[in-house]
C-alpha cells in the first residue's frame, strides 16, 4: 500500500477529548436591558426622593420584561441604596407579563458574567466524570477569566485532565494526581 492510499487518521477525534466552550454559559446580550440610575437623576447629577419615585412610577416596565435587568449607575453620584429598592419593586411588583427575568446590579458585562457564574455552579459535573476536556480558548467569553477560573475550580478532580485551548493545540492545565505548572 502507498503512502497515497492510506487513510487519514484524524488523531484529534482519536483522542477522546471533550471540548467545553465557556460562552455556552453566557447569556445572550439580548436578554441583557441596562437601566441607568444616571437617567433618573437632576441635571446635576441628584437624586431627590419625591422626583425620582415620580420618575420610576412613569417608567415603562415593558422593555425588560423577562429579561435580566442590569442595574448600574454611570455617573459618579452619590446615590443612596433606597434608589435600588425602589425600582426593584415597580419592575418586579406589577403585572407579572411585565416583569424582568431577575435584576442584577452591574453593567451588562458585569450582569452577564455574574449570570454565567451562577450558571457554572448548576454544572452537572457528572458529565465530565474521568474525561478529558479541553476547556476552548477560542471563546466568546475569552475576555472573561473569571469563568475560565470558575470552570477550573468546578471540573478539577473530576475530569481526569483539563486542557486550554483548542484540540489541535492543547495546554494541559491538570492531570488527576498531578499538577502542570
Amino acid at each position: 500500500m502507498s503512502e497515497d492510499s492510506l487513510p487519514i487518521r484524524n488523531k484529534i477525534q482519536e483522542s477522546g477529548i471533550q471540548v467545553l466552550d465557556p460562552s455556552d454559559f453566557l447569556v445572550p446580550d439580548s436578554q441583557i436591558q441596562p437601566l441607568d440610575l444616571a437617567d433618573y437623576m437632576d441635571e446635576w447629577g441628584v437624586l431627590r426622593e419625591k422626583d425620582y419615585r415620580a420618575r420610576v412610577q412613569a417608567m415603562d416596565p415593558t422593555p425588560f420584561a423577562g429579561r435580566w435587568v442590569a442595574l448600574y449607575c454611570s455617573s459618579e453620584a452619590v446615590w443612596p441604596p433606597w434608589a435600588v429598592m425602589i425600582l426593584a419593586v415597580h419592575l418586579q411588583g406589577g403585572d407579572p407579563a411585565t416583569r424582568p427575568a431577575g435584576i442584577e446590579y452591574g453593567t451588562p458585562g458585569q450582569v452577564q458574567c455574574q449570570l454565567a457564574l451562577a450558571r457554572i455552579q448548576q454544572l452537572d459535573t457528572e458529565l465530565y466524570r474521568d474525561a478529558r476536556l479541553m476547556i476552548k480558548a477560542c471563546s466568546r467569553a475569552e475576555w472573561t477569566p473569571a469563568l475560565y477560573l470558575a470552570l477550573t475550580q468546578r471540573l478539577m478532580g473530576v475530569v481526569q485532565s483539563l486542557f486550554y485551548g483548542e484540540p489541535c493545540s492543547a495546554f494541559p492545565i491538570y492531570k488527576r494526581r498531578s499538577f502542570v505548572a
